[in-house]
């Protein structure tokens, strides 16, 4: 008996590896991995503007309005009631600036004493800082007095943003021997520019330039008061005396 032979199947021929396929297969699974990473990986927050820092600006004085005749009349009621009228012969007879550099605006007002109320200027008990600018240390003379026909310059100190309009204004200097022709307010960088060269007081505010006795000066405020600045005789500010060196006023028996 024969057996039946068997046949046998031809192995599958070993597949080679083409080139192609392979450069193919790399980059798909390139391109798999770049989206994995791309989708696992954390939103970009985009950063906060950086900080605008402005530079602190200086401050200014409000403005007001030019001032009118009526407003200054007002102010000057305020302070001397009726002891004392604007100087109407003279113009200007006023003018506003920061005398006393607070940043709130003042008034110096040409003023002369009321009829018959001479003594109230003289009063014990008055409002405001008789001053003369023409002693140079009215500490050492007897006390000051206003006379019937003396011509006077009061600088009326502003108080906050209204100035010399506010109710509460009331600080007052009332200056013998300060009043001249061309009344006008000068800032102190114009001082200093037309006076190049010379010697310059601390000028804490505007000055009230005007021309007394034929000679053109500056009226400025020098901390307790206000002085003359003439720049052609100007040597510098005296030093303050102090008060246990000034010399005792003799009291008549």
């Amino acid at each position: 008996m024969k057996l039946n032979s068997v046949r046998r199947v031809p192995a599958a021929p070993r597949r080679r590896n083409n080139p192609t396929n392979i450069r193919a297969s790399l980059l798909i699974m390139a391109c798999a991995f770049s989206f994995s990473c791309a989708t696992t990986e954390k939103p970009k927050v985009e950063a906060p503007p950086a900080a605008v820092v402005h530079a602190e600006q200086p401050q200014q004085m409000p403005a007001l309005p030019p001032p009118e005749a009526k407003a200054v009349q007002e102010a000057v009621t305020r302070v001397f009631k009726d002891s004392a009228v604007i100087d109407t012969s003279r113009t200007p007879n006023f003018v506003a600036g920061d005398f006393n550099g607070d940043l709130s605006q003042d008034i110096a007002v040409v003023l002369k004493p009321a009829p018959e109320k001479l003594s109230s200027l003289n009063g014990d008990f008055t409002t405001w800082i008789l001053r003369d600018i023409s002693a140079a240390d009215d500490s050492r003379v007897p006390r000051l007095r206003v006379a019937a026909n003396e011509v006077l310059l009061a600088v009326i100190h502003g108080y906050g943003s209204q100035g010399w309009h506010d109710a509460q204004a009331t600080q007052t200097y009332l200056l013998k021997h300060a009043v001249g022709s061309g009344l006008k307010t000068h800032q102190p960088k114009t001082v200093a520019i037309e006076n190049q060269g010379k010697q310059l007081p601390q000028l804490h505010g505007d000055v009230i330039g005007e021309v007394i006795g034929g000679k053109p000066g500056y009226l400025y405020h020098a901390g307790a008061t206000y002085s003359w600045y003439d720049p052609r005789t100007f040597k510098g500010e005296p030093e303050p005396v102090p008060f246990h060196m000034r010399p005792s006023k003799k009291i008549k028996s």
